[in-house]
């Protein structure tokens, strides 16, 4: 989020990442209290928890659309090669052939990484590993977020482009924790 600048009057990604940061917060409290048998606090927590994935909803709604846009415009081969890692990565993730639900998000996501020198497959299967996804509301929400910081790619609406981007910067998640510490 400190990467993420100075939000801005619709900056729609500022507000998902801060929303989304609120919402884990707020379903380990659901879970703590849970599990120490506080009935109230828990149901108290469940309650916001719905509140903020509805106000996630509604700040994430321009930014993934945007990206959606993108892959739209996307050349057929590209597309094709970054649908089929997807599929292979994510099964049953709404990318294979007669699905009525792309990830066009992700696939956006992934075509701007490649831009900016990520090996797609390399930094889907980081994000996928990072935690698990199973509980996610939206594999796909969760994916392009990760992603999106993973590869410091700027807001996908655009406002935050002059966000710097070291040049020598690890292409993946396993790179930097390979990458020798020149503090010690």
């Amino acid at each position: 989020m400190i990467r993420a600048g100075t939000p801005r009057r619709d900056d729609g990604a500022a507000a998902a990442a801060i929303l989304t940061a609120l919402l884990l917060t707020v379903v380990a409290a659901a879970r703590w209290h849970a599990a120490r048998g506080h009935a109230q606090q828990a149901a108290a927590a469940r309650s916001t928890a719905q509140h903020l994935r509805t106000a996630y909803r509604m700040a994430a709604a321009s930014p993934m659309g945007t990206l959606r846009d993108r892959a739209a415009h996307l050349p057929a081969a590209q597309r094709a090669r970054l649908d089929a890692a997807i599929a292979t990565a994510l099964p049953g993730s709404g990318n294979r052939k007669g699905s009525t639900r792309p990830m066009d998000a992700l696939t956006a996501t992934l075509a701007e990484a490649q831009e900016a020198g990520y090996d797609p497959e390399t930094l889907l299967r980081d994000a996928s590993d990072a935690r698990e996804l199973r509980t996610a509301v939206s594999v796909e929400d969760v994916l392009v977020w990760r992603i999106r910081r993973l590869a410091q790619l700027p807001s996908p609406d655009g406002r935050n482009d002059r966000v710097a981007r070291p040049t020598n910067r690890p292409r993946t998640v396993n790179e930097q924790a390979s990458r020798p510490n020149p503090m010690r």
